[in-house]
């Protein structure tokens, strides 16, 4: 075992007999967003959210991360946890997590859900000028406060959406506020797109199911949820109206109805 995770903070609801799922967030969130979820899941299922290194409540020594530990860590708290194999479901950051964890590991997991997510950037200078902008912002949150940070990261075109909904933006400004800017700081440079190898020539590797959502006003992710469709074997692509990157949050209803329509064939 990694030395990256020394004790994982994680919410559950349901009873563990049920098949068991395992939730992964995004950047500067944390097990929390996941409640309404899991709270409409857990009749069926044994839900699990977890903190990521570098959120929420979640012990880690930053140090060693990077996605290969990280993969490792996740692995072995699945193992600790379940005692079947396990669904994946993963958010933004958390997605492109879910799915490097996947392809280290696709005996542990019998599906995945990824939304607003993407295996990585293929293009190498992409990824370099990627890594350069995750400096740049890392060097930011060290320089100012949380609150402040967060009101010029949801400036960001691919967060515009939320912009019609202003009381729920202000609700995820303050929730995020709470978090540890040095820890994140590190997170956002380690856990880069453009410090992840890319996993686009890996899809095909995963042949088992996979749920791609995306939300209709996020045209960068609905292009990239139909660029990795193309490319698996056994996938389904949903993009919801009415929602932009944070699909479960913008579009809650119809995240849960095509979400439970996929896990639906999973109830023993």
């Amino acid at each position: 075992m990694t030395e990256l995770i020394k004790n994982w903070n994680f919410v559950t609801s349901g009873k563990s007999d049920k098949q068991p799922i395992l939730f992964l967030h995004g950047f500067m969130g944390n097990a929390n967003i996941w409640r309404n979820t899991i709270a409409n899941l857990d009749n069926d299922f044994f839900c699990v959210a977890i903190d990521l290194p570098g959120h929420g409540q979640t012990r880690a020594d930053l140090e060693y991360l990077k996605f290969e530990n990280l993969a490792d860590g996740l692995h072995n708290f699945v193992n600790t946890q379940f005692t079947k194999e396990s669904i994946l479901v993963g958010y933004s950051m958390g997605g492109r997590i879910a799915l490097y964890t996947a392809l280290k590991y696709p005996d542990t997991f019998k599906a995945l859900v990824l939304e607003s997510s993407s295996p990585g950037i293929e293009d190498e200078e992409e990824r370099k000028t990627r890594l350069m902008r995750d400096e740049k912002d890392s060097a930011k949150m060290k320089s100012t406060d949380m609150r402040s940070f967060l009101t010029e990261w949801y400036r960001m075109p691919v967060f515009d959406y939320l912009n019609d909904f202003p009381d729920l933006k202000e609700k995820i400004i303050n929730k995020k506020s709470s978090n540890d800017p040095q820890a994140l700081a590190e997170v956002i440079v380690k856990l880069s797109p453009g410090t992840q190898p890319s996993q686009w020539s890996n899809l095909n590797q995963w042949t088992k199911p996979i749920l791609i959502i995306a939300g209709e006003k996020d045209q960068k992710y609905c292009h990239i949820g139909k660029k990795m469709h193309a490319g698996l074997a056994n996938s389904r692509l949903e993009i919801i109206p009415n929602a932009g990157h944070i699909v479960h949050l913008e579009n809650h209803k119809d995240f849960m109805t095509v979400l439970k329509s996929f896990l639906a064939s999973y109830i023993l």
